[in-house]
């Protein structure tokens, strides 16, 4: 190409630009769109609506609630009369020894005694006794919120 045949599309270049740019706020519109999509994703993922496995179990009324740390440990006791340790099948006669294990390896956490409503206080009485047995400093007995 000469030169005055680029300087000649370099004018035509200038004097006609279009009016109107495409494809800006498509992207700028899908970001927003991706934003939004993942932030409902996230509440979804993280409300109470989504099931996990574990034992149902219904839990004594109280009108004050505290909360866990991340690390303590959970003993729950079904209706059943059964024994589930973090969720494990732990047998009655083993459960003291599985008690001083998990002191052992995760000592400063607290034990969190889920008892179904329908267990006696005496069963609920002999598992608080067992994990002080096996050095168990916190022990804590999980309620449901009536406030709720």
């Amino acid at each position: 190409m000469k030169r005055s045949e680029c300087e000649a599309v370099l004018y035509l270049h200038r004097t006609f630009r279009p009016r109107r740019r495409t494809g800006r706020g498509f992207l700028t519109g899908t970001v927003f769109l991706d934003a939004a999509l993942l932030t409902v994703a996230f509440l979804l993922a993280t409300s109470p609506f989504v099931l996990k496995p574990g034992i149902e179990l219904e839990l004594p009324d109280a009108a004050s609630v505290g909360g866990i740390r991340y690390n303590d440990t959970v003993l729950s006791i079904s209706s059943a009369g059964l024994f589930f340790f973090n969720d494990e099948l732990v047998a009655p006669d083993n459960l003291e020894a599985v008690l001083t294990a998990a002191v052992q390896n995760s000592a400063g956490a607290a034990l969190i005694l889920e008892a179904d409503r329908a267990v006696p206080q005496s069963t609920a009485a002999a598992v608080y006794d067992a994990a002080a047995r096996a050095g168990f400093k916190r022990i804590l007995i999980a309620t449901q919120n009536t406030a709720r």
